[in-house]
């Protein structure tokens, strides 16, 4: 007779002699040792029998395949080393407690809180050469040095979110004479050009990609 869960070979009472029923029941209690509720193992544990007392460590795994997480709403932040790099919500506004143990707030209300050292800094990228801008770089700003003429080559629409922003800036006050020249990727487009040309001392321009085949200069 084999048990549901475990697949213990038992003994049948009154059937089973001696030498044979000892060794079914050892081989039993062998497997019982052992078992450890997964598939297989003995019957799954739902989630309704876990009642979680303590923090949990994942031995540096993560958690995959949630459909959400939802957290409790505390009366006050969570600050200080024990609360170091956790995500926690306080009076219904998401914060980050970071390395430092300082709360950082995230959301105000139905708004992203966008103080400065925040969203409203971008990452300023110093050009003085030919720069060709990969995908993949993170930068905003392009502070040009124009002491020579500069090429910035713009990566292809298709390959950067819609709305990619790259923010050109004359730094050195020489681009009338020493112009700076932006240039697209395969067959993108610049405001319905393959090139534009940049020329006025100290003059900014916004490249704005759409997503897909061109570049608007603003």
């Amino acid at each position: 007779m084999a048990t549901s869960f475990l697949g213990l070979d038992l003994p049948t009472v009154s059937v089973t002699i001696g030498p044979t029923w000892a060794t079914k029941v050892n081989a039993a209690f062998e497997v019982i040792d052992e078992h450890d509720h997964s598939s297989g193992k003995g019957a799954l544990i739902p989630s309704s029998a876990l009642n979680i007392n303590a923090n949990i460590d994942w031995n540096e795994y993560k958690p995959t395949n949630l459909l959400a997480t939802q957290y409790k709403s505390n009366d006050s932040t969570l600050t200080g080393s024990d609360n170091a790099n956790s995500m926690f919500v306080t009076s219904g506004n998401l914060y980050f407690t970071n390395n430092s143990g300082t709360a950082v707030q995230i959301t105000d209300g139905g708004s992203v809180v966008t103080s400065a050292g925040a969203l409203q800094t971008v990452e300023r990228q110093a050009v003085s050469g030919d720069v060709v801008i990969g995908p993949s770089d993170t930068f905003v700003f392009l502070a040009v040095d124009t002491s020579a003429t500069r090429q910035i080559t713009l990566p292809l629409a298709n390959s950067v979110a819609s709305g990619r922003v790259y923010i050109i800036k004359d730094v050195t006050g020489s681009a009338n004479t020493n112009n700076i020249t932006v240039v697209r990727q395969g067959s993108d487009t610049i405001d319905g050009a393959t090139s534009q040309v940049f020329n006025s001392n100290y003059g900014s321009w916004w490249a704005v990609g759409n997503g897909v085949d061109s570049w608007e200069i603003s």
